[in-house]
């Protein structure tokens, strides 16, 4: 039996070979041909040889004979003599072998290693890898199958990017494709469709020069054999690592240079926060919306965050208006833009095949849900300059937690991590629309977030595990929202149509630039000291019932991210996030609560005091009336 994998040997030292077979001889005259003979040898590639195969290998020798020799060289020097076991071992010492090996069986059931036929190939052994012992080879496997960049968009999306045969598992950490050596990859797998790589981070390439090395290492047309040392010294730490470049999907765009009397109109400013801001102000007052500008701004920003942002509120408020005019306000969904996507989460959802869809078994087909979300998404990941908002109407009818699990796990992680499963990675190259719909989707920051909710008897309450992992909204009806309204429609429209033909859409780029990075602090030390006050009353009587790493890092967020330049306090913000982070998750019967809110020593509302903190002082006296009347509050 052939196995399809080259590898590389030299010719075994006697010291070697005599350790676990006394009685044979690096070359030996052959018992059965005239004037031929017979050589061993030792493999430098280990890790190349296949899984199941390994064991077979072990303290073994590869043997070949003289008649699969195809040397020029060796045809000059044996042609005039017989019995060349000697002038071979002469030839042999600076050669290495190249060839793929053929596992004999004898009639003991014992596997023996052989070269196969037509495939040896004998070269100058490099300095560089001169007396190395097996396993000191490292393979680099040569990818051909398609252009750079086809190659870099299917290493970037996940898809197969080679069909390469020669090796049933890579144990090198980078690959050859083109000009480039590209790295560092933590795993690859080889599924139906091809080769599938696993990148932590990012991915870097370099145009490493490697017919300069030639002293260490063999430029073959399937694979590069490296010297070990030299691999990991040279090309990975001082090539890939500290020279190498970023892969990325971003493509430079030649252009040429116009010269025009106007040029300064060819510039064109980001779109400002503040810009866009007043013109969804303008937006809700033409629509008849009345909203406290402050519930705007809070809006805006827990979505900056890029957390799941969820408006609970009783039917009427406003909640989807809200979301539907945020979308037209950010310009996407004008003149044929459709990056905003409205879902009406059925009663019927029972988990997240009813929200993304199934893989038809019985067909070889996934079939995407009737909700949409999934080509969204998709069209996301293939375009990460657009912003895309998801809006889950009435999101707690169903069970939440149920459809929604994979999202709610993924949209804390950061980056390529944010990956939800459509089907098993090991169906890859079966599904026959596959191509369309991959085993798994990246979730980009580019996409938004929100749900409306209401609370009645037709929904289902949310979990604490719901609740921890979004920015909970409250709406209520604006004080004097009557007479408000009817001011609103007694305006001069002169000022709402100002942003009537403005056709602006806010991308990606923009919507980066309003954000700041989560990983600074964004609390003062009196913020943190609050925050020290609220957690030390609500640990008092159970420890597990404080303020968690996951509520601090979204609260830290979202000050951070607190619009410039309007009239928006962070004494207002700082209330805001206590209400909707904090507070939602305060329920339970008069025994489990007392101590938090009803002590008449200490409580949440003396500690915050009303006119510091109205809006949550407010929606905890809410709680205690509620836990006065029925004796519970959720």
């Amino acid at each position: 039996m052939e196995l399809n994998v080259y590898l590389v040997g030299v010719l075994a030292l006697e010291p070697s070979l005599k350790s676990i077979y006394p009685n044979l001889q690096p070359v030996r005259a052959s018992n059965t041909d005239f004037n031929q003979f017979q050589f061993f040898l030792e493999i430098l590639n280990t890790d190349d040889i296949p899984s199941e195969h390994q064991n077979v290998f072990k303290n073994k020798f590869a043997l070949g004979k003289s008649i699969q020799i195809k040397s020029s060289e060796w045809t000059n020097i044996a042609q005039n003599n017989f019995f060349n076991e000697d002038k071979f071992a002469e030839f042999a010492a600076n050669k290495l072998f190249i060839f793929k090996p053929y596992l004999e069986e004898n009639n003991f059931g014992e596997k023996n290693i052989k070269v196969s036929n037509n495939t040896l190939k004998i070269i100058d052994k490099p300095g560089g890898i001169y007396n190395k012992a097996p396993g000191s080879l490292i393979t680099v496997p040569i990818f051909t199958d398609y252009n750079q960049y086809n190659f870099e968009k299917r290493l970037l999306t996940s898809q197969a990017i080679s069909n390469y045969e020669y090796l049933d598992r890579i144990t090198t950490s980078c690959i050859v494709a083109g000009d480039y050596i590209y790295g560092e990859f933590s795993y690859f797998e080889k599924l139906n469709d091809g080769w599938h790589v696993t990148i932590d981070d990012e991915v870097k390439k370099s145009p490493i020069d490697f017919e300069a090395y030639q002293d260490h290492l063999v430029v073959e047309q399937h694979a590069i054999y490296i010297d070990d040392e030299f691999f990991f010294d040279v090309i990975l730490n001082e090539g890939l690592n500290k020279r190498g470049m970023k892969v990325t999907l971003d493509k430079e765009i030649k252009t040429k240079v116009i010269v025009d009397d106007h040029e300064s109109d060819l510039e064109q400013e980001r779109f400002p926060e503040e810009e866009f801001l007043n013109k969804l102000f303008n937006n809700l007052k033409e629509k008849g919306l009345v909203f406290e500008k402050n519930q705007i701004i809070n809006f805006h920003t827990a979505l900056k965050t890029r957390r799941l942002v969820i408006l609970s509120g009783p039917s009427g408020t406003g909640k989807t208006q809200l979301v539907d005019q945020y979308a037209k306000a950010l310009g996407i969904q004008n003149k044929g833009l459709q990056q905003f996507k409205l879902i009406p989460v059925k009663p019927s959802w029972k988990d997240d095949t009813d929200l993304i869809g199934f893989l038809d078994n019985i067909n070889n087909i996934y079939r995407p849900s009737e909700s949409g979300l999934i080509d969204i998404l998709i069209e996301a990941k293939n375009k990460p300059n657009n912003v895309y908002l998801v809006c889950f109407d009435e999101m707690n009818l169903a069970k939440v937690e149920h459809y929604f699990s994979q999202f709610l796990s993924v949209l804390e992680l950061e980056g390529h991590e944010r990956k939800i499963s459509l089907y098993s990675k090991k169906l890859v190259g079966r599904v026959l629309n596959g191509e369309q719909y991959p085993h798994e989707i990246i979730i980009l920051p580019n996409v938004l977030f929100v749900g409306t909710i209401n609370n009645d008897e037709t929904t289902e309450s949310l979990s604490d595990k719901v609740l921890d992992r979004a920015n909970f909204i409250e709406f209520s009806i604006p004080n004097n929202h009557i007479n408000n309204w009817i001011n609103l429609m007694q305006q001069d429209n002169q000022s709402v149509n100002s942003f009537k033909q403005d056709n602006k859409v806010v991308d990606n780029q923009d919507y980066n630039n309003w954000t700041k990075d989560k990983a600074e602090l964004g609390l003062t030390s009196s913020e943190i000291q609050v925050l020290n006050d609220i957690n030390r009353l609500l640990t008092k009587e159970d420890t597990s019932k404080g303020i968690g790493f996951r509520v601090l890092d979204h609260i830290n967020s979202y000050m951070l991210n607190v619009p410039e330049n309007l009239d928006f306090d962070r004494s207002v913000a700082l209330d805001l996030q206590i209400a909707q982070k904090i507070v939602p998750k305060i329920r339970g019967t008069v025994d489990e609560l007392k101590e938090i809110l009803m002590n008449e020593e200490e409580t949440l509302i003396s500690i915050l005091n009303e006119s510091n903190f109205p809006i949550t002082t407010g929606a905890l006296n809410r709680k205690v009336r509620e836990l006065n009347l029925y004796g519970y509050t959720y």
